[in-house]
Parts: C-alpha cells; sequence; structure tokens
C-alpha cells in the first residue's frame, strides 16, 4: 500500500518531504483489511488535499483564490445536498457527497459539522503573518484545527468522540513540534508571543533561526516540552485508556503514541536545536519505514 499516493502528498514541497511524513502517519494501516483502509485512506485524501490547497494560496502562490473558490463549492453541497455546476469538478466534493450525501445526510450530521468547522480553522489559520498571541490561543487552535480533524475520521462511536477531539491537540502540539524548521522556512510560528516574551525571544528569531543562539531558548524548549507538554498529555490522552476502541483506533493510537516518542527523543538528543533535528529525524523515520513489518 502506497498510503502517500492515496492520500495525495505533495513530493519536495517541505523541508521533510511529505509523502514520507504522510507515510509515517499512515503505515498502521496496512494491518488493516482493504475495506477499512479504503475508508481510512478516502478520509485522509480529503483532509490533506484541502490544508494543501490552503498552503498553495499562502506559500506557493501567495493571494490565490482557490481554496475561497472550493469552501464556495463546499457551502452549495452543504446546503443543497448534492453536487451541482461547478462544485462536481471538485475531486474531493465527490467522494464527500458519496460518503455524506447520496445515502442519508442525518446519519453524517457530526462529520459534516466538523468538516465545516476544519474548513473555517484553515481559513483562519492559513493566514500571513499568522501571530498567536497568549495560550489559550494556541489551544483553540488545537481544538479547531486537529480536534475537528479528528472528528472526522471513520470507526469512531458517538461517545468517544468527545475523547477523539483532545487526543488530536495532542497529535498537533507534536507535529508543530517536529516541523518547527519546516514551519520558519515558510515565515510560521506557532509559538504564543506570551510565551515568547517570558524567555526574552521574539516571533521573528524564531523565524530567522537565531534564537538558536540566545540564553532563553533553551529555556523555552524545557518548558514547551517538559512542563507544558505533560500537562497537556495528562489531559489529553484518555482516548488510550478507552476499552472498546474499533481496531483502527487501536492501531493508531499505538502507533502515534510511537512516533510522539520519538519526536521528544530525538528533539532532546539535539539539543532541542530544531534545524539540526530536522536533518537528523526524517533519515531515522525513513530507515524506521524500510525496516517496518507488521
Amino acid at each position: 500500500m502506497n498510503i502517500s499516493k492515496a492520500v495525495a502528498s505533495s513530493i519536495g514541497n517541505a523541508i521533510a518531504d511529505d509523502a514520507l511524513k504522510d507515510a509515517d502517519n499512515g503505515v498502521w494501516l496496512q494491518t488493516l483489511s482493504s475495506a477499512t483502509q479504503s475508508a481510512w485512506q478516502r478520509r485522509f485524501y480529503c483532509i490533506r488535499w484541502v490544508d494543501r490547497l490552503a498552503e498553495q494560496d499562502l506559500i506557493v502562490q501567495p493571494g490565490g483564490e482557490q481554496f475561497p473558490a472550493f469552501y464556495q463549492a463546499w457551502q452549495g453541497l452543504r446546503c443543497q445536498g448534492r453536487l451541482v455546476g461547478d462544485s462536481q469538478h471538485w475531486p474531493v466534493l465527490q467522494v464527500l457527497a458519496a460518503d455524506w450525501f447520496q445515502t442519508d445526510p442525518s446519519l453524517h450530521q457530526v462529520e459534516i459539522a466538523a468538516w465545516d468547522e476544519y474548513l473555517a480553522a484553515i481559513a483562519d489559520y492559513h493566514q500571513s503573518p499568522l501571530i498567536i498571541n497568549r495560550l489559550d490561543e494556541y489551544e483553540l487552535m488545537l481544538d479547531r484545527l486537529a480536534g475537528s480533524c479528528f472528528q472526522l475520521l471513520p470507526d469512531l462511536q458517538a461517545h468517544q468522540r468527545a475523547i477523539a477531539r483532545r487526543f488530536g491537540w495532542v497529535d498537533q502540539f507534536y507535529n508543530n513540534l517536529r516541523d518547527l524548521y519546516e514551519d520558519a522556512q515558510q515565515g510560521v510560528c506557532y509559538f504564543p508571543t506570551e510565551v515568547l516574551a517570558q524567555f526574552g525571544l521574539t516571533r521573528q528569531a524564531i523565524l530567522d533561526c537565531s534564537c538558536l543562539e540566545h540564553p532563553g531558548y533553551q529555556p523555552l524548549m524545557q518548558f514547551w516540552v517538559e512542563d507544558y507538554l505533560p500537562h497537556l498529555r495528562q489531559h489529553h490522552l484518555e482516548l488510550l485508556e478507552a476499552k472498546d476502541l474499533q481496531p483502527a483506533w487501536q492501531r493508531l493510537t499505538m502507533w502515534f503514541c510511537h512516533r510522539y516518542e520519538r519526536i521528544e527523543r530525538i528533539m532532546q538528543d539535539c539539543g532541542y536545536d530544531f534545524v539540526l533535528f530536522a536533518r537528523q529525524y526524517w533519515p531515522a523515520v525513513e530507515r524506521e519505514l524500510s525496516a517496518q513489518r507488521f
């Protein structure tokens, strides 16, 4: 199974090839039946595709209007329950129309609302410059982006949705930690301004990597990874204790926790130098995936 191809990865558009990133996120899928794989791949495809569309407007072709056009076409599908006019040309909308609207939309209201929330968050956080002032604003971003995203995934029972949403917070945090250098090169800094100021740092120091020579940087990262992250994990990993998870979610949580440990370990081994981390982390992922046997 080529998960990267299945979720429409962009190749070579990052410090870490997005195909490798997506393979690492989805390698656990190969342990599942083909029908289950297909359902998860369709959802990952939609989530990743729309994220890349917004990045295209922000980074590759600044000022582009593709995402707003897609957003408007989605609103048409949501209101009318079918694809009409130009909306028929969007492959992602064809997938969503088949999954949610061609049967009984009332059975998919949670997913439809979560998708709408995810698109609104994508629109709000794919801005330049993105400035997050306070820690509670950062947590709101975690919830709106990753919380809504995790509501979209298959095989969730109704009583599991809230804890799956909170699991998404932790996942987004680790992704932000992993992508510090990649994001900085694209002019993106997710550290709240108030947290940076607490350690005498600025958003610009993160973006130009001069923070690595600043005496406040190590204390910042120690707070972020050794103090704040354990607090986040303690309150948002209830999903790991659930006794009735579907097999797909059992595999997902096991593999994702392995990814989190790897990110944290290599980042600490690199002394929180996120430039060095990027150089060491992705070759390590590639070696591990090449040797992986499920």
